[in-house]
């Protein structure tokens, strides 16, 4: 490792302008040890450290020193496509010109986001669009090229009829078996050293019993803590009535030709599946009325504690028509029909199953719950239910498979004790590393805490937090990040605060995320408002962010997933919020707080409108968790330093 990442290492041939940075060495010399120990480990390194290189490096060294696939799972699609646009080539002409060594890697993504050549030859042959509108994809579909969804830009709609359906693949045989990019992905995955690969597909493998992706004898989780909230969504269900209509009315619309149930050539058994077909629209909208009478109008969600006594007909029906579409498929001539028939058949399969679970509350392990998503006459009602803890399913997948599992990230630690992801990832015999910053948070950030600041539960915190944040804004003219625990809140502050500043705001609110942060991108000096996904994930390196404002310490808000997790602690005669609440709250709130500085040159202030962080015990545990910065507590000492700072680190 320090022939490679040493002062005058391979890396300063490979790398223009390459700095040696001790916190890099450390680490790629401490993941090569997990790999040779056959150990298993958590590793915190602080952005800057190069962690992606730091533990690429080893595993592919060990990897094919040893004959042993390599997996690098990550939370979000910034960090999956640097690892393939940089850092993989990178490594790639690192061990061809210095070490002699070969290797192959791929990305692997859900089937439905490649193509399917089967159906893309029906829909031509139907005729469903236009020619020109399929010229890009034709054109690719011939090419011989693997590719996916990714690589093209369709509409939603064509790439619904073309793409992958797990229910209506043949596999092997298919006539197109050996033109099929999702074949040849497959291939390549089974070849290939290093997959690389997301966390929600990591648990949909893990979902089908391990059968989606071949077998990685070391595996790296990088954004590692957020891999429980990832994990119990993608291992839970969901059932809307809209999913529900999204099968149905592909399989039929009533006093129209040419759906899929009138294709049924046989009289007895079109005429039954077409009845049917009205039974489950009945009962399914008679079954969902029934639960939003459920849930209250004041809340948006009602957990389900015991079973419930409903739904027995919708069930049954929608069971009834499984068993005819299973009867009903030699009776059909046409293939896309009989394709497309396979696919409602699994879907709606896999919904009578998960709304069974759902009111039978068939697995101890999850919380189930009623939840609406609006305030709107008929708000969508969703029956949802997912595991409360992943610990156990990471024990039984991950840890007793494969040979060596790194958790990594930048915030995995409270206070430099890793025992709380530990206690929620199932870890037991690990190691641990924690690694600093490389930058100089005590000259390049101030932390500013007003301890006169209002608690959030009075009646004019509002007023003073939208009044302190305007303030701010002004030190720093803008490009102003400020985040939020609620979206009651966020608008709350945003209309008091768009008569205070001449700074345009783009809010989470009013459009989506990604929208919200290409337009703050776009428009200098702005302000960007957010909630939950804009506390990590965005980064806005340079002059792109000079303060980041937390209206409130980030503790979750109250919902069936927290609550089931407080209440399983709660009785086991534990501490649920020293336990699991403060500690979920310290790491996201320390990766609210390294959206700020990203690289060496950057420089701002992080503001935490908050005195909780203060003026409660457990307030330590916020402020030791977070690197020494200049503290600053009041507003007429702030531009001071702020400028202060700014002429420091721009000389």
């Amino acid at each position: 490792m320090i022939e490679i990442f040493g002062e005058n290492g391979h890396l300063c041939d490979i790398i223009r302008g390459y700095e040696f940075r001790k916190e890099q060495l450390d680490m790629a010399d401490f993941a090569l040890e997990r790999f040779l120990e056959k150990e298993h480990a958590a590793i915190e390194a602080g952005t800057g450290t190069g962690k992606t290189l730091a533990y690429l490096i080893p595993a592919l060294i060990y990897a094919k020193k040893n004959g042993l696939k390599a997996a690098v799972t990550t939370e979000t699609k910034a960090l999956q496509k640097q690892l393939l646009d940089k850092d993989l080539p990178i490594v790639k002409r690192l061990f061809a010109e210095k070490l002699e060594i070969d290797f192959t890697y791929a990305l692997c993504m859900g089937s439905s986001n490649y193509p399917c050549r089967q159906r893309y030859e029906a829909t031509v042959k139907k005729g469903l669009f236009d020619a020109a509108r399929l010229s890009s994809l034709h054109e690719l579909m011939f090419s011989g090229k693997i590719f996916s969804r990714f690589d093209i830009s369709l509409p939603v709609e064509i790439w619904q009829n073309v793409c992958r359906e797990p229910d209506a693949c043949r596999s092997f045989h298919c006539p197109y078996a050996n033109k099929c990019s999702f074949m040849r992905a497959r291939k390549e995955w089974v070849t290939a050293d290093l997959l690389v690969m997301n966390h929600y597909i990591f648990f949909t493998n893990i979902a089908s019993g391990q059968t989606y992706l071949p077998h990685s004898d070391i595996i790296i989780f990088d954004e590692a803590h957020s891999l429980e909230d990832v994990g119990c969504g993608q291992l839970g269900f969901d059932c809307t009535f809209s999913a529900l209509t999204d099968i149905i009315d592909r399989l039929h619309v009533r006093r129209r030709k040419g759906t899929l149930l009138n294709g049924i050539t046989d009289d007895t058994l079109r005429e039954k599946a077409i009845l049917l077909w009205g039974d489950i629209h009945r009962e399914g909208q008679r079954f969902f009325e029934n639960m939003r009478s459920i849930v209250s109008k004041r809340n948006q969600w009602q957990r389900v504690r015991e079973p419930l006594n409903e739904g027995h007909a919708f069930i049954a029906v929608m069971k009834s028509m499984v068993e005819l579409i299973l009867k009903a498929r030699e009776f059909f001539d046409d293939e896309y029909q009989q394709m497309e028939l396979d696919i409602l058949q699994g879907k709606l399969y896999v919904f009578s199953e998960n709304l069974e679970k759902f009111l039978k509350l068939e697995q101890n392990d999850y919380v189930y719950w009623l939840e609406s998503d609006g305030n709107s006459l008929l708000p969508e009602i969703h029956c949802k239910g997912q595991p409360i803890r992943i610990g156990e399913i990471i024990q039984k997948e991950v840890l007793r498979k494969c040979a060596s599992a790194l958790f990594v990230s930048a915030t995995l630690s409270v206070n430099g004790d890793f025992s709380y992801i530990a206690s929620r990832l199932g870890l037991e015999r690990f190691k641990t590393s924690s690694l600093p910053s490389s930058f100089d948070y005590k000259k390049q950030a101030i932390f500013y805490v007003d301890k006169k600041m209002p608690k959030p539960v009075h009646p004019d915190y509002i007023r003073y937090a939208a009044f302190a944040a305007a303030e701010i804004i002004k030190i720093v003219n803008g490009n102003c990040l400020i985040l939020f625990t609620s979206y009651k809140m966020l608008e709350e502050v945003r209309s008091l605060l768009a008569g205070m500043i001449p700074h345009r705001i783009y809010s989470q609110g009013d459009m989506p995320s990604q929208e919200a942060v290409a337009m703050y991108m776009d428009d200098d000096n702005s302000v960007l408002m957010g909630t939950h996904s804009f506390w990590q994930g965005i980064d806005l390196p340079g002059d792109m962010l000079r303060c980041v404002i937390m209206a409130r310490l980030p503790f979750s808000a109250p919902s069936p997933l927290v609550q089931a997790r407080i209440d399983e602690l709660t009785e086991q005669g534990r501490n649920a919020f020293t336990m699991y609440q403060v500690p979920e709250a310290v790491i996201k709130f320390r990766q609210g707080f390294g959206r700020l500085i990203r690289g060496k040159k950057d420089y701002g202030i992080i503001a935490v409108l908050d005195n909780r962080i203060v003026s409660e015990s457990y307030g330590q545990k916020f402020l030791r968790s977070v690197p020494d910065c200049r503290q600053v507590s009041q507003l007429r000492g702030l531009a001071d330093d702020y400028n202060l700072i700014a002429d420091e680190i721009e000389t």
